[in-house]
C-alpha cells in the first residue's frame, strides 16, 4: 500500500514554517521531474523523520527554524541503535534526510554555518557506512593535543630536508590556528611582513579586506620561529617581506617559496587526524571554533588588544 502521504496537498504560502509545512513543500517540489516511486520513498523516510520527533517530545507543528544538525544526528543514532533499521534501509531514509536539510538552506527556512554541514555530512557518511558514534559538536582540547602530538611525533629525516621543512610547517600552523583562532584563509595570506616581533602578533586580512591584529602564546610563536629559521629565507635573494609566512615543500615547489592552499591545510589536517586516531570532525574551522569557545578565550583577547592601546577602530581599518 503506498503511503497516503506521498502525494502532498497543494502550497500554501499563508501557513507558518512549520516543520510539517516544509515537509509538504519538499514533497511537492520533489514531484516535479521526479518517479511517484521515487516520491514515496522520500515520503517513507519523512514519516520516520515524523516519528522521531513524536519520540523526542516533539511536534511536526513546531517552527522548521529551530532544526539543527544535532536533529539529525540524533535521529541517525534512534534509527540506528533503537529502531535496528537494516543498513540498507538506513541508507535511504539517511539520504531522505540530507536532502531534506539541503532543501531548508536553499528555501532558507534554516540557517546552518558550514562548519555544521561539514559535522552533518561526515556523520551520515559514516552512519552509512555502519559506523554507529555520532560525533561530537566541538573538537575536545584532548582532541587538539592528540592532533599536534601526531604532528610532533614525525620523526626528523636530515635527508629529506624537504619533508622536515612541511614536519615543521605543519607544527607551526597547528600552533598558530590554536593560539590566534585565524581562519585558514587568513593563516594561508601571511606574508612574513606581517609579523610584529615586539609584540608576537600578526596582521591578518580577513572578510571584506578588513585588518585586525591577532596574538601567539609561546609554543605558537616558538614554533614559527624554529620553521622560519629552518626555512632560511635569507639565502633566497628574495626580500624576506615579500614571502609568505607559510610556504610550500613539495617536489612541484622545488626551491620556490610559494604560498601553501588551504586545501592543503585541510589534507593535513585530514592526514594527521588518522595518525592520532581521532574519531571526531576536526576541520580547520572546528579548530577556531573551539579557541573562541575555550573559557576565558574572548576576555584574554579583549585584555590584550587593551593592553597594547588598541581599539577596534586601529584593529579593523
Amino acid at each position: 500500500m503506498k503511503n497516503p502521504r506521498a502525494t502532498p496537498p497543494p502550497h500554501d504560502s499563508t501557513r507558518p514554517a512549520s516543520i510539517e509545512n516544509a515537509i509538504q513543500n519538499y514533497l511537492r517540489d520533489l514531484a516535479v521531474g521526479q518517479s511517484p516511486r521515487t516520491v514515496e520513498t522520500y515520503a517513507q523516510g519523512l514519516e520516520r523523520w515524523r516519528e522521531f520527533l513524536a519520540h523526542t517530545k516533539r511536534s511536526p507543528t513546531d517552527a522548521v527554524k529551530r532544526l539543527n544538525v544535532d536533529d539529525v544526528l540524533e535521529c541517525a543514532r534512534w534509527l540506528s541503535e533503537e529502531r535496528g533499521i537494516a543498513k540498507a534501509t538506513l541508507r535511504t531514509y539517511l539520504s531522505t534526510l540530507s536532502q531534506f536539510y539541503n532543501y531548508l538552506l536553499r528555501e532558507k527556512l534554516i540557517d546552518l554555518p558550514a562548519s555544521e554541514l561539514e559535522r552533518m555530512r561526515d556523520a551520515l557518511k559514516k552512519y552509512r557506512r555502519g559506523y554507529h558514534r555520532p560525533l561530537p559538536k566541538l573538537p575536545p582540547d584532548e582532541a587538539i593535543t592528540a592532533l599536534l602530538r601526531a604532528a610532533r611525533a614525525i620523526k626528523s629525516d636530515p635527508k629529506k630536508p624537504r619533508l622536515d621543512l612541511a614536519r615543521l610547517r605543519n607544527i607551526a600552523m597547528l600552533e598558530a590556528l590554536r593560539a590566534s583562532g585565524m581562519r585558514v584563509g587568513e593563516l594561508v595570506s601571511l606574508k612574513r611582513d606581517d609579523l610584529d616581533y615586539r609584540n608576537r602578533t600578526a596582521r591578518v586580512t580577513g572578510k571584506g579586506n578588513k585588518q585586525r591584529i591577532v596574538y601567539f602564546d609561546d609554543p605558537a610563536w616558538n614554533a614559527i620561529q624554529t620553521y622560519l629559521k629552518e626555512r632560511a629565507d635569507g639565502a633566497k635573494g628574495r626580500a624576506l617581506y615579500q614571502l609568505p609566512l607559510f610556504a610550500r615543500h613539495d617536489r612541484r615547489a622545488s626551491t620556490n617559496v610559494l604560498p601553501i592552499t588551504t586545501d592543503s591545510v585541510r589534507l593535513m589536517f585530514n592526514d594527521l587526524a588518522q595518525q592520532a586516531g581521532i574519531e571526531i570532525t576536526l576541520t580547520p574551522h572546528s579548530l577556531r571554533h573551539a579557541f573562541a569557545t575555550q573559557r576565558g578565550a574572548p576576555h584574554r583577547l579583549q585584555l590584550s588588544w587593551r593592553d597594547r592601546g588598541l581599539t577596534n577602530r586601529a584593529i579593523l581599518c
